[in-house]
């Protein structure tokens, strides 16, 4: 088991990962003991795991089980009012627990709900897919998707546990592991070059990636996202650069309706386009653009780019919560451990990178 503290005072909180942890959250969580428990997750992720995930949760208190549909697409306010809904129903108060049991997009909508709810009440990270392990369960941002853009209705709140068991990954999808590997390999780029090779000497595509390899992963893309936070919590300096990949991913994403890419394929996409804007701008070499497309490449293939119209994607990222005054702000790498924030990236160059990314297009599994 490895446990790592997110250290933010009042709001500290420790991520826990291991084998098996799904079944011991009446360990993991006995402060918490005696409260009246909502259990989120979606109808998929509940009849694979959740049974085990309510029995160990009706140690600590009465459970109450409310379920959403899954998928990025439902990210939204009507699925947000379907939790409150649930929560009034299920007499969860001002003392009450909410516990996210699923992907991202569970995560996202049960700790909005927890904060908006009753003004906020207190809610645990339990995250079934590899990028919700990495990604959305560290930091305490939750929010919906509006038609607009991904997350611009949102908050901060953080949880008062992170629990990452990578058993629950032997039933996740080959695409969605790659998903959350994009997000790993992200973490590689922006501060530790061993992760990123380690990521490099992984089977092609990831298939028959499993095990200790996974939980290392996972500690070490969390370690990263935590030091982060702990520095800039709610996203007014240092926290932007896990934006890379996210600028050019999260237009991808809405200029599709969320329908095309997994989060983290089209944040694959997004670090593709970041290394050619870098290169072009003469922060990294040719080299070290093509190691990064490369290292994207080895993770797996990805749904197309080439058909999507470059206004469609300009028009969307006009839209992103980090656009000031116009001008697009991009994360962009200067070495495989090291990126810089651009706050004055131009149409035109992002006009160009879609170009490059459609011609390292690779076929869909």
């Amino acid at each position: 088991m490895i446990e790592i503290p997110v250290e933010l005072g009042e709001r500290s909180y420790p991520i826990t990962i291991g084998h098996g942890l799904a079944g011991s959250l009446h360990d993991l969580l006995r402060p918490l003991k005696g409260r009246r428990i909502a259990l989120v997750s979606s109808r998929r992720i509940w009849k694979l795991h959740g049974r085990r995930v309510e029995a160990s949760l009706k140690r600590l208190g009465s459970v109450s089980r409310v379920l959403v549909p899954d998928g990025e697409r439902n990210k939204t306010l009507a699925t947000l009012a379907a939790v409150h809904d649930g929560l009034a129903a299920a007499g969860v108060g001002r003392d009450g627990l909410v516990v996210a049991f699923g992907g991202g997009m569970v995560g996202d909508v049960a700790g909005f709900a927890a904060a908006t709810y009753m003004r906020g009440v207190m809610w645990v990270q339990v995250p079934t897919t590899l990028l919700a392990m990495v990604d959305s369960a560290v930091g305490g941002k939750v929010g919906v998707n509006h038609a607009r853009a991904k997350n611009l209705i949102g908050a901060f709140h953080q949880p008062k546990a992170v629990v990452s068991d990578p058993t629950v990954l032997e039933t996740l999808p080959l695409r969605q592991l790659r998903s959350g590997a994009y997000e790993v390999l992200k973490c590689g780029v922006i501060a530790d070059r061993t992760l990123f090779e380690g990521l490099l000497s992984a089977p092609a595509g990831l298939v028959g990636w499993r095990g200790m390899d996974v939980e290392n992963a996972v500690a070490s893309a969390c370690r990263i996202k935590a030091e982060i936070v702990e520095k800039d919590e709610r996203e007014d300096g240092l926290r932007r650069v896990l934006n890379l990949g996210h600028t050019l991913g999260h237009a991808l994403e809405a200029a599709t309706a969320y329908r095309r890419f997994t989060h983290g394929e089209a944040v694959g996409w997004g670090i593709v386009g970041a290394a050619w804007i870098a290169k072009e701008r003469g922060l990294i070499g040719e080299p070290e653009c093509d190691g990064i497309a490369s290292a994207v490449d080895h993770l797996g293939p990805r749904p197309r780019v080439s058909d999507l119209p470059a206004p469609r994607i300009l028009a969307a990222l006009r839209q992103d919560k980090k656009a000031r005054g116009g001008k697009l702000t991009f994360i962009l790498p200067t070495s495989i451990g090291e990126v810089v924030i651009q706050p004055d990236v131009r149409p035109a160059e992002i006009r160009r990178a879609l170009k490059v990314m459609a011609s390292r297009e690779i076929r869909q599994n």
